[in-house]
């Protein structure tokens, strides 16, 4: 009975526990984000990228394009805008089925709505599985794309570098490998605002991390925030 007693205890304490941390995490989501747009392990995502004549323009051509989207199994998770510029755009959909999401965007028909939307720029596709992930707590994101020697002793070293982005305020909201190459690495983190992400770029230690884990690109780093719905 004593052990049934401490027993009970210890699930309702961690049971409690639980919920204080969700409920904790749900006060600092930003209001723009919404719990369907949480990017999660397992999931297969598509990161697109372009740059547009005007924003307003862009979205009513997009989003006049859901029905097609949604019958391609394409499901928007985040939109967000460049920093410095605002006509840059990049958008994360989760995909139902790789196949019929590279079908859609090599559709001649998508490229003909790009256009009357007002794309200017020829858009990139990053195919990647994603490992890890965290809900955002900000508006403000840090895209970072690199390849790296050995993917499990570069995950190593990037599960402990968590302590140095956490001095910095910075979250981890989705951590995946290239679908074509899976040494290719596509992470997206997630901070408060634009003074944070810069810090840690310049401030940190991230140059002698991504050194010493073994990374063989130049990274590509990008700070977005995120698009007002």
């Amino acid at each position: 009975m004593k052990y049934f007693k401490i027993k009970l205890v210890l699930t309702l304490t961690l049971a409690l526990s639980i919920m204080m941390s969700f409920t904790q995490t749900k006060k600092n989501v930003p209001d723009d984000f919404s719990y369907k747009d949480h990017i999660l392990g397992g999931m297969t995502c598509v990161m697109v990228q372009h740059n547009i004549k005007d924003f307003g323009t862009w979205e009513t051509a997009y989003k006049k394009d859901v029905k097609r989207r949604k019958k391609s199994g394409i499901i928007e998770k985040l939109i967000l805008r460049g920093a410095s510029d605002p006509n840059f755009i990049t958008v994360v959909f989760e995909l139902e089925n790789v196949k019929t999401g590279k079908d859609f965007f090599t559709d001649p028909k998508t490229a003909e709505l790009m256009g009357e939307a007002g794309v200017t720029s020829k858009p990139t596709f990053n195919y990647f599985k994603v490992s890890n992930s965290g809900i955002p707590t900000g508006d403000t994101f840090l895209i970072i794309r690199h390849s790296v020697k050995d993917y499990k002793n570069w995950k190593k070293a990037f599960d402990s570098h968590q302590i140095v982005r956490l001095e910095y305020k910075i979250s981890l909201t989705a951590l995946g490998k290239e679908l074509d190459n899976p040494l290719n690495v596509v992470a997206i983190f997630n901070a408060k605002n634009t003074n944070d992400i810069s810090a840690f770029l310049e401030k940190s230690n991230l140059k002698e991390a991504m050194k010493s884990a073994g990374i063989t690109s130049e990274p590509v780093s990008q700070i977005m925030v995120l698009s007002k719905k």
